[in-house]
């Protein structure tokens, strides 16, 4: 019984090495999307919300650790204005470089990480904290989805 036990375990471990590997699409360093990303952080520096709404769908939707439910592109205007009017010296900092993945089956994706650096207008406290996004484009070259995950607490306890 020990033995067939064995058999059993290393026909099951043989048969994962057995299988093909498949690809599911291509990784970019390098792409006119990626390029898009990288403008889009500089419009928001500068706050040109005009210009950075551009780059985005009129459909677009965004998911912020923020809100528990999807946030329209016109509320997100409004959010960008209300980053602004409360938060100062913002810095924008990539970390590595984004990845353009162009899966076969899905839309092409702009993952980034960054480091944002922040002062609260109030309290004049210093927040800092990591960030990765991943930006799907549609088929006319806006973003039409944004996802962005961030720890919160510096920004809470930066408002205190």
């Amino acid at each position: 019984m020990k033995n067939l036990l064995i058999v059993l375990l290393v026909l099951l471990a043989g048969s994962t090495w057995a299988q093909a590997p498949k690809k599911n699409g291509i990784i970019y360093k390098e792409h006119p999307y990626i390029t898009i990303v990288n403008k889009s952080n500089d419009l928001f520096i500068k706050q040109d919300w005009a210009g950075l709404a551009k780059l985005y769908a009129d459909t677009a939707i965004f998911y912020d650790p923020t809100s528990p439910k999807k946030i329209s592109l016109a509320d997100q205007k409004k959010g960008w204005a209300a980053i602004a009017k409360d938060w100062g010296d913002i810095k924008i900092v990539k970390v590595g470089y984004p990845d353009g993945l162009q899966y076969d089956k899905d839309p092409f994706t702009v993952q980034s990480w960054w480091t944002i650096t922040t002062v609260n207008k109030k309290t004049k406290k210093t927040a800092k904290f990591h960030l990765v996004q991943f930006d799907e484009f549609n088929k006319a070259g806006k973003i039409a989805v944004e996802i962005a995950y961030y720890d919160q607490t510096p920004l809470i306890n930066a408002s205190k």
